[in-house]
């Protein structure tokens, strides 16, 4: 019997869990930093509560940004700016004011600065953030109060499959049609690609020719109720402007998605997982106007966090930070904001030759040649963290365990983590495909049709008393999810028949 022993690949990022060891960096002797006004201090105190028995050092401070930073014996970990920021309003007793940048500009009517948090990061002056900064844009203790309210209870929140999920949207690119005929499959290609394995993708790509679009009409319903389920994070990644992110043309006005539209599904409901908008100005809280990234943060029931840029974001940029969020999903980051950080350090790097000629100019250029180094630069500084860089997010731990493939069979065991009592087993096959509407086609059921393509058939669900083993014929991803008080861990394998080689010499065939 020839026998070959293959290693389980395990994925691990974030989680919610009090008993999984942080991989990359415990809280122990972490500092987490608050910069507010006198206003909003008694109403932060079980949030810091909170942070100081997860073992950080916490310190609160009113003084200006770069002198609170600059008054502590080490430098921050974390730092979490509460208060808003609005030109013209600096005597505010809630005026907690962001540092500005100089923006590479490669359209004349762009703004010549945009607010950039991040720079309060920047402990050495090389304009790459070394601590991640979020911000609480409240303006009022009871906008502060509720807040923290859904921070908690998110973070209390038992653990689930849902954690696992991850929404996506693709707005229509609109540039030309080499570009958005390429837009979709380039999607479907990163998220894939990409990923982790264990993750369920769920996406909305507003291409009419494809089955992943639906009714145009529909989307944003259809999407918020998906948003609401659950998930690592959600992904929107199109145009925008400051109230909305834009879909697809459809109708007089095109699809939006709008704080309006947000609330119908997420008003009152338990808090959404956190979102990153890859879209111009949706996140630029300095208006004398709620941002989308700001609504949908102040929205009860609305996403815990909202990363979203202060300015005009270039869609070359847009494309590395978002293939690189997913892949830093896979390193172990116990926090959002090291999770973000650690994606767009990957970003500033992240090369393809074909993609930079697709993009690079696709939205013009004051210059002969756009210097896509100080576009880099700007992407890691115009995004802002609405939210506290120290939140957890519900990624999973790592799960271990061994699997082998035996008489044509993939034979798998797992080690059962303390704190967990139920095992999730469930297999994507290999080769499904989606499929190509027609004018017959209801698009809403090729839409429900098309996602059901990334699901994991459930095989077993195995208790505590149970042994965590078992076996399976075919070629797929094969997901192992073991939930429960200790949170949540998980691992994809992806099957591939091993092919029979000869043995080496003076090896002894079994």
């Amino acid at each position: 019997m020839t026998r070959f022993a293959v290693p389980v690949i395990f994925v691990c990022s974030l989680t919610m869990s009090a008993n999984g060891a942080e991989p990359t960096t415990s809280p122990a002797g972490r500092l987490w930093l608050v910069v507010t006004r006198k206003m909003f201090t008694d109403d932060l105190k079980p949030l810091v509560e909170r942070r100081r028995r997860e073992g950080f050092n916490t310190a609160v401070s009113t003084l200006p940004a770069d002198k609170a930073i600059a008054s502590q014996k080490r430098r921050p970990a974390f730092i979490l700016l509460v208060g808003d920021d609005q030109i013209g309003k600096q005597n505010e007793d809630w005026q907690v004011p962001s540092p500005r940048s100089k923006l590479y500009r490669w359209r004349s009517v762009q703004p010549q600065q945009f607010a950039a948090d991040m720079l309060l990061g920047d402990f050495d002056d090389d304009l790459i953030p070394d601590a991640p900064v979020g911000r609480l844009p409240v303006r009022t203790t009871k906008q502060l109060r509720t807040l923290i309210s859904q921070i908690i209870a998110y973070e209390s929140k038992q653990p689930s499959l849902d954690d696992l999920r991850l929404p996506v949207w693709g707005g229509s690119p609109g540039y030309n049609a080499m570009v958005d005929s390429m837009a979709t499959s380039m999607a479907l290609a990163v998220v894939k690609t990409n990923s982790p394995r264990w993750i369920r993708p769920w996406m909305i790509l507003s291409d009419p020719k494809h089955a992943l679009c639906g009714t145009p009409e529909k989307q944003a319903k259809v999407f918020t109720k998906q948003l609401s389920r659950g998930g690592v994070m959600s992904v929107l990644m199109g145009h925008g402007s400051a109230g909305g992110f834009f879909s697809m043309k459809s109708g007089r006005s095109g699809v939006w998605f709008t704080a309006r539209e947000a609330r119908k599904g997420l008003a009152g409901g338990p808090a959404a997982p956190a979102m990153t908008i890859f879209s111009c100005d949706t996140g630029n809280f300095t208006g004398d106007r709620e941002s989308l990234a700001e609504s949908l943060l102040l929205t009860p029931g609305g996403p815990t966090a909202v990363i979203a840029a202060t300015t005009e974001s270039h869609p070359l940029t847009n494309y590395f930070s978002g293939l690189c969020l997913l892949q830093s999903m896979k390193d172990g980051h116990k926090r959002l904001g090291d999770l973000w950080l650690d994606a767009q350090k990957r970003a500033r790097h992240a090369r393809s030759p074909m993609v930079e000629r697709l993009l690079r100019d696709v939205e013009g250029k004051l210059e002969d040649k756009i210097n896509v180094d100080k576009l880099r630069r700007d992407q890691m500084l115009m995004y802002a963290i609405l939210g506290d860089p120290a939140a957890h997010t519900r990624l999973p731990n790592r799960l271990r365990g061994n699997i082998k493939y035996v008489d044509g069979k993939w034979r798998w065991r797992v080690n059962r983590p303390a704190g967990t009592t139920v095992l999730h087993v469930g297999f994507r096959p290999a080769g499904q495909k989606i499929h190509t509407p027609d004018n017959r086609s209801d698009p809403d059921k090729l839409l429900v049709g098309a996602n059901e393509t990334f699901a994991f058939k459930p095989l077993a669900r195995l208790g505590p008393n149970d042994t965590w083993e078992g076996s399976l014929v075919g070629q797929g991803v094969l997901r192992l999810a073991a939930v429960g008080k200790g949170g949540i861990y998980a691992a994809g394998i992806s099957l591939r028949r091993p092919t029979t080689r000869p043995a080496p010499a003076g090896r002894v065939k079994q």
